[in-house]
């Protein structure tokens, strides 16, 4: 197994942390193959690391519902069906409508800044062609919805979902230009923050959701 590019190399003082970090990044850019299966010697190798801080991360990505354990056969990307994909974005689409209704409550002009300007840097991620830097404006843009709320536990469950949803999503993203529909998707969500009105919130989250995952279910479909 060659070399994985993930980055610099592993520092001692962090190596579980950043060991994880670095093989959820070579899972999230498709560069572990969805079809084969690796040992933990194998990703061990190609990071240039002992095997102890794979076995601690592999349990995490496992956890993280990104890797599965198959038996006598060593470890795999893990795939969701297109029910599993469905009830995803059902729980989705019942709580991140609700945290803009509490967000918007106590939302300040600078939370709507921060927004505008990850927004920007989506723009600039397109224009570089940056489809993992995409994707992860885009979960720092829900995501920071949520951590304004300090809705924590919400928090970690979104988590887990948006990393399930992004196994895939860098097919979903080619699409049928749908980088600009969420950069224009995501505007109206802020707008509608702006003017605080919940019913427009909840339909500009509602109508973002279905569009994304009616992209999923193109793939799907192929």
């Amino acid at each position: 197994m060659s070399r994985l590019n993930v980055g610099p190399a592993v520092k001692k003082d962090t190596i579980q942390e950043l060991t994880y970090k670095q093989l959820k990044k070579a899972i999230l850019t498709e560069q572990l193959s969805p079809d084969l299966f690796y040992t933990e010697t194998d990703l061990a190798e190609a990071l240039q690391i002992s095997r102890t801080p794979v076995r601690e991360a592999v349990k995490e990505l496992i956890g993280a519902g990104l890797l599965i354990s198959v038996p006598r056969k060593g470890l795999k990307i893990r795939e969701y069906t297109q029910l599993e994909i469905e009830q995803i974005f059902l729980l989705r689409k019942v709580i991140e409508p609700e945290i803009l209704s509490k967000l918007l409550k106590t939302v300040t002009a600078e939370q709507i800044k921060t927004l505008k300007e990850l927004v920007c840097r989506q723009e600039e991620a397109i224009e570089k062609k940056d489809e993992l830097g995409f994707i992860e404006l885009d979960q720092k843009f829900h995501l920071s919805l949520i951590t304004w709320t300090d809705y924590n536990i919400i928090e970690e469950m979104i988590i887990k979902l948006h990393n399930i949803t992004r196994l895939i999503g860098h097919k979903a993203i080619r699409k049928q230009k749908r980088m600009e529909e969420v950069i224009e998707e995501h505007r109206k969500i802020i707008e509608a923050l702006e003017q605080k009105d919940e019913a427009p919130c909840k339909k500009a989250m509602n109508h973002h959701l279905e569009k994304t995952e009616q992209s999923y279910r193109l793939i799907d479909n192929q």
